[in-house]
């Protein structure tokens, strides 16, 4: 079996922890999205409800240390304000 490198690439050699930690928090981003939009037009209580509960938890990832260990950073609060900004404009969200 022959392997096939790229050559003439500045890219580091593709890391599958790191791709999977960066999938794992644009999931997360992607998901607090789609809910924060689902929450302005959802129609019963009990649905707006389980929304902000799935919305606390990713916000509880972002705040959390699973989010630092997957990111290495500390910018969680400031990837939520941002995620709200862009949904809900100059709101603070819910």
């Amino acid at each position: 079996m022959k392997l096939i490198h790229a050559v003439g690439t500045d890219r580091q050699p593709c890391d599958p922890y790191r791709e999977l930690a960066i999938a794992v928090i644009k999931q997360a981003a992607d998901d607090y999205r789609h809910l924060a939009r689902k929450s302005d037009v959802s129609g019963s209580e009990l649905e707006r409800k389980r929304i902000r509960q799935q919305m606390t938890s990713i916000s509880r990832f972002f705040l959390g240390d699973w989010y630092r260990a997957l990111s290495g950073m500390d910018n969680g609060a400031a990837i939520l304000e941002m995620l709200d900004m862009e949904v809900f404009g100059n709101d603070d969200g819910i």
